[in-house]
């Protein structure tokens, strides 16, 4: 339980790191234009280059430049040709809102209890930026060894690693399961997603997973309560919207 605690620490704290790492430079030209990246290189009174999200590199003399800032986020890029010079036009695209995400996979049990099972899942909340989501959600597991049922209730947080449109996230569930077999459970995931258009994602991931079974009942005239757990490595793809 203590690694488990500790992978979750670890993730949460790479979520904090990707909010703070959200900034973007921006460089407004005299002539109008907006060119959002990462300045790579400058020469004080000379010159600059800077390096928008798809890897263009572009060049300008300070004599064209008015003025340098940063800002949180980006949204959709464009991008015209001025010239002999590649001109960015407006912002990269950006997730942040309402997100939703159904999934489903199959979870191998790895404690000799026989709780293999499939699960269906989905999930709602918010998406602060194009890395942070904090959200909640229920789903369905159905225990193909035993016929059984339980519908886990859970908080979930994701972090995206990288902005671009493949790029590899982790996230962790943690909640109450109801139903054949109770308990507190929690998950924590890593995998692949990938972007497609307006906002939607196909996800694909990996994922451990810790499950509480607590149960009670009369021997004789003796009340009982016992708690046992599981664990299991589960597969999963999902769709994100």
């Amino acid at each position: 339980m203590r690694k488990l605690l500790l992978l979750c620490a670890l993730l949460v704290g790479a979520c904090l790191h990707c909010m703070a790492q959200n900034y973007t430079e921006v460089v407004y030209l005299k002539n109008g234009s907006i060119i959002r990246g990462i300045i790579i290189e400058q020469v004080p009174n000379s010159s600059l280059k800077i390096q928008t999200t798809d890897g263009s590199i572009f060049a300008y003399s300070m004599n064209e430049v008015e003025k340098i800032t940063k800002e949180l986020g980006t949204s959709r890029s464009k991008y015209r040709q001025a010239g002999d010079t590649n001109t960015f036009i407006g912002e990269r695209s950006s997730l942040r809102g309402y997100k939703g995400f159904i999934e489903t996979g199959f979870t191998f049990d790895i404690s000799d209890y026989g709780a293999d099972r499939v699960e269906l899942l989905t999930t709602h909340g918010y998406q602060f930026n194009n890395y942070l989501f904090v959200g909640g959600g229920v789903g369905v597991n159905y225990y193909t060894d035993a016929d059984l049922a339980s519908f886990p209730v859970f908080a979930s947080f994701r972090a995206n690693f990288t902005n671009k449109r493949i790029t590899p996230f982790g996230d962790i569930k943690t909640g109450y399961a109801f139903g054949d077999t109770e308990g507190a459970f929690c998950t924590v995931g890593i995998g692949v997603r990938l972007g497609l258009a307006k906002k939607k994602a196909m996800n694909l991931k990996l994922e451990y997973t810790y499950q509480e079974y607590d149960y009670s009942g009369y021997y004789g005239s003796y009340y009982y309560y016992e708690s046992e757990s599981t664990s299991g490595i589960g597969l999963k793809v999902g769709f994100e919207f």
